[in-house]
């Protein structure tokens, strides 16, 4: 088994209605239950206001949001599955894709 990052990017959530946000929370949950089950390994939006880019030990580059904000990252999932194909089958199930892009890597095993 391969462990696979989905990287959930946009900024969609920043202008969504509280309704919207609650809407597509629920639908994630239905999501990691049915689809992901046994195979989530882990995940979390991220804070948007808090964060460094760093260049060197001595150097940061900037404070806050990164990029452009079609291009912020939002969050990640981590999941288990055979393969790529595998793993894209399960995230284009995703509620998240079409009001964010997802962009699906292959984890390197470090040992």
């Amino acid at each position: 088994m391969n462990q696979f990052l989905i990287i959930v990017k946009g900024s969609d959530h920043l202008t969504a209605s509280p309704e919207l946000m609650q809407k597509r929370l629920a639908l994630f949950g239905e999501w990691m239950e049915k689809v992901l089950k046994g195979r989530y390994v882990g995940g979390a939006p991220l804070e948007v206001t808090d964060g460094r880019l760093l260049k060197s030990k001595s150097e940061v580059l900037t404070d806050g949001p990164f990029m452009e904000s079609k291009e912020m990252i939002s969050g990640y999932v981590i999941i288990n599955a055979n393969d790529i194909q595998e793993a894209t089958e399960l995230t284009q199930q995703c509620p998240l894709l079409g009001p964010f892009q997802l962009e699906l890597r292959r984890l390197k095993p470090m040992m």
